[in-house]
């Protein structure tokens, strides 16, 4: 005969147990729980994300704020370099980077992402008055500089690069300082939307605009494995931020040398919600 009191306690016991599954696969508490983020951005690339005077200001800072308005929190900057990007995120430094960071298939296997926020293909950035480079084969030979932590030095040693002189200086302002110096260096080369910014600070500078290199780059938010509540509502917030007019505003207010150069720079630089829905919060991107 079963007792009451032996009831109650299975009952009681199938509930611990319940609970207990839930608690072991639930993800961690939200990133956005305290209402305040902590987000890994760059220093010294004007137009995307720079820092004057103490404050943090470009196109991936209005991305962030923005963003995280929607989902109910607000972004607390910090200065990521780019060959750190993922150890900030893996040993929890970090909650987001949102650092011009490009999704790979690679980066994917390691972090979420939501985005793109913005698409560019690698360009090429030489001084104004440089006449010398205006199709890829005029780089036979030509020194060109990039920095650690991106793809740009990979990109420009494939098939795209034959018989450039690549190589890699300390960050982005060295680049730019051999850049300037002439003797040391002929271009540089990162994603072009990096480059029309630089020139927004440096007016002796162009972007050559008939050279790219490679495929399409697509910027995304990242954050560690295990947020994936978290990474949805981050890709939602996205897809309406690009469908609205905010997201043109944003991107002209913070790199206004690109609609003044390149007259389809809505197609060129703007992501498709199907590339969102494509590249966000997966493991590996949807076909």
């Amino acid at each position: 005969m079963i007792t009451t009191r032996t009831t109650k306690l299975a009952a009681l016991l199938a509930v611990t147990a319940l609970t207990a599954a839930a608690c072991g696969s639930s993800e961690p508490p939200s990133l956005f729980a305290s209402g305040k983020v902590s987000v890994g951005t760059k220093n010294d690339q004007p137009g995307t994300g720079v820092v004057h005077n103490y404050k943090f200001s470009g196109f991936d800072i209005t991305v962030a704020q923005q963003i995280l308005k929607s989902v109910g929190a607000e972004p607390d900057f910090g200065i990521v370099p780019s060959e750190d990007r993922t150890a900030v995120l893996a040993d929890k430094k970090k909650d987001l980077v949102i650092a011009t960071f490009s999704i790979t298939v690679d980066r994917m296997k390691e972090l979420d992402f939501a985005g793109p926020y913005a698409s560019t293909y690698q360009g090429l950035m030489v001084r104004k008055n440089d006449n010398r480079i205006r199709k890829p084969s005029d780089l036979a030979g030509k020194r060109v500089c990039t920095w650690p932590g991106t793809t740009s030095a990979t990109t420009l040693k494939g098939p795209d690069g034959n018989h450039i002189a690549v190589y890699e200086a300390p960050d982005a302002s060295s680049c730019i300082t051999d850049l300037k110096t002439k003797k040391v260096a002929d271009a540089v080369s990162t994603d072009q939307m990096i480059l029309y910014g630089f020139t927004q600070e440096n007016p002796d500078l162009k972007v050559v605009p008939d050279i790219t290199f490679g495929s399409a780059n697509h910027y995304g938010i990242a954050m560690a494995k295990g947020h994936r509540n978290d990474c949805l509502k981050l890709r939602d917030a996205l897809r309406e931020y690009v469908t609205d007019n905010d997201w043109s505003h944003d991107f002209t207010t913070s790199l206004p040398s690109i609609p003044a150069a390149d007259p389809t720079w809505e197609t060129d630089f703007k992501p498709r919600v199907e590339t969102i829905d494509s590249l966000s919060c997966r493991d590996t991107p949807r076909t």
